[in-house]
C-alpha cells in the first residue's frame, strides 16, 4: 500500500536535518479514506490525547508524504496530523475529469470528514499552492481555528501569475492559450516543469533533481482544465472580508521561486489577526536546519495561541 514501496521520500530524509527526518518509529500510518468517488490516499501521524489537528496541504510539486519535515516535528510536540494526497498526486485513487476545483471540494470533504471524526481543534497548513487552498477550505467551513501557509498566492493577479511562471513567454501567453484550449482540450496533460518554475523549487540542485524525477510528485502531468482553473481560482471571501481565523506566514526568506513580495499583495489585505515569519536560509521546499528550527517553533507559538 502507498509508499511503503516509494524510493523519492526515503532518498529525501538525507537531505533533512536529523530531527527532522522519517524513522520506523514515526513513519505515519497509511489507509485511503473513500471521498467523492475518490480514495484520498491518507498519511495520518496519529498521538495519544493530543492537544489539536492540523490538516497539511501539499502544492503543486509535492504529495502528503513530502510534508514529513514538518508533520513528523508536530507529532513529536503532541498533535495528531493529517496529510493527505490530492487527485493526481501521490496515492490517490480517482477517475473522471480533475480539476483544481476537484482540490477544493476534496480538501473540504476531508476537512469535514475529520472534523465529525474528533472534537479537537482544528488548524490548516498550506505548503506552496497548498498555502491558498487552506485559505480557500477556511473560507467555506466552519471551526478552523488558524491557517499556517508558506506563501499564499492569488493567481487571479497578472504579477503572481508572470512571476510564477516558467519564462516570460508562458507568463504572456499562458492564460490565454488555456483558456481557448481548456474546452476541446481539457484533458490533454502538460507537465507541470512546462508551465512553471519547478527548477527553483528547492535551493539544493541534488533535491531538485531527486523531486523532479517523482511521478508522483513534482514529476507529474496534469490537465490543461486543471491549470486552467488553478490559474482562474473561485475565491468566496475576498481577504478584506476575511475575519474567520487567524492566519500565520511562515515564508521561506531565500525563496526564488515564490518571492515573499507575492504573497503580500494577499496577505496585506487580509483583515484578520495576522503575522508574518521569513525563515532564514531557506528555499521554497524547505530543508535548511535554521529555516526549520523557525517553523517548527513559529507554528507551535501559533498553535498555542488559536
Amino acid at each position: 500500500m502507498g509508499y511503503q514501496n516509494d524510493t523519492v521520500w526515503k532518498e529525501m530524509q538525507g537531505f533533512l536535518p536529523k530531527r527532522n527526518r522519517l524513522t520506523a518509529e514515526n513513519v505515519p500510518e497509511e489507509y485511503y479514506l473513500p471521498l467523492l468517488g475518490m480514495e484520498i490516499h491518507i498519511d495520518h501521524y496519529r498521538v495519544e490525547d493530543p492537544n489539536g489537528m492540523l490538516i497539511l496541504f501539499h502544492g503543486v510539486g509535492g504529495n502528503g508524504r513530502l510534508l514529513s519535515f514538518i508533520a513528523t516535528r508536530l507529532q513529536a510536540n503532541g498533535y495528531e496530523v493529517i496529510c493527505p494526497d490530492l487527485p493526481l498526486y501521490g496515492h490517490t485513487k480517482y477517475s473522471g475529469k480533475i480539476t483544481y476545483d476537484t482540490w477544493v471540494d476534496c480538501a473540504k470533504a476531508i476537512v469535514s470528514h475529520y472534523q465529525m471524526q474528533s472534537a479537537k481543534d482544528v488548524v490548516l497548513f498550506g505548503l506552496s499552492a497548498g498555502g491558498m487552498l487552506a485559505y480557500q477550505v477556511a473560507s467555506e467551513c466552519e471551526g478552523i481555528k488558524g491557517i499556517i501557509a508558506t506563501c499564499i498566492l492569488d493567481q487571479r493577479n497578472p504579477t503572481v501569475t508572470k512571476e510564477t511562471a516558467t519564462n516570460p513567454l508562458m507568463a504572456i501567453t499562458g492564460k490565454p492559450f488555456l483558456r481557448l484550449v481548456n474546452k476541446p482540450f481539457g484533458n490533454v496533460r502538460l507537465p507541470m516543469r512546462m508551465v512553471t518554475k519547478m527548477k527553483a523549487l528547492a535551493n539544493n540542485e541534488e533535491l531538485v533533481k531527486l523531486l523532479i524525477q517523482d511521478k508522483r510528485a513534482s514529476g507529474i502531468s496534469v490537465p490543461i482544465s486543471f491549470l486552467h482553473t488553478m490559474l482562474n481560482p473561485k475565491i468566496k471571501i475576498e481577504p478584506e472580508h476575511f475575519q474567520k481565523c487567524p492566519f500565520l506566514l511562515v515564508h521561506p526568506e531565500d525563496d526564488t521561486w515564490t518571492d515573499v513580495s507575492l504573497s503580500r499583495l494577499f496577505y496585506d489585505r487580509l483583515a484578520c489577526d495576522k503575522e508574518i515569519v521569513m525563515l532564514n536560509g531557506a528555499g521554497h521546499f524547505p530543508v535548511e536546519e535554521q529555516g526549520l528550527l523557525q517553523l517548527e517553533e513559529s507554528c507551535l507559538r501559533f498553535l498555542g495561541q488559536v
